[in-house]
């Protein structure tokens, strides 16, 4: 086994190797964010009284979360279908997290691919493709 196999073997494992690492936030912290800080009501929560201390600064827990879409939630491009597909993505990810509405996230995230396939085959045109 080498090391990649190692930490890899598991989402505790690589939760365990990133945990580890000498850094002041990852990914990891903005999503617990966005999913319990957006919305919690507490005054002066601070990492002891958190009440949600299993997910903070656990990789673990953002490393077993679903991915809710194929697509990036931002980009740089100047397209504006693309542009359009990334903010329903984002929606898609706020309406899910803050609100718990999968139905329309899911509803959101299927229109942006649907943008996301126009975008590549008017892409495709413009460059003579078929």
């Amino acid at each position: 086994m080498n090391n990649f196999e190692r930490i890899t073997a598991s989402p505790e494992a690589l939760g365990d190797f990133l945990g580890a690492l000498p850094i002041l936030s990852g990914p990891w912290d903005d999503d617990f964010h966005r999913v319990f800080c957006d919305s919690c009501d507490a005054e002066n929560c601070d990492a002891e009284n958190c009440a949600h201390q299993a997910e903070r600064n656990s990789p673990t827990w953002w490393l077993k979360r679903a991915y809710t879409g194929s697509g990036p939630v931002k980009t740089d491009s100047t397209n504006p279908y693309k542009r359009q597909a990334a903010d329903l993505r984002l929606e898609a990810l706020h309406q899910r997290d803050r609100f718990g509405r999968n139905l329309l996230a899911t509803e959101l995230e299927e229109a942006a691919a649907t943008i996301e396939d126009l975008a590549e085959k008017l892409e495709a045109a413009d460059n003579g493709e078929s």
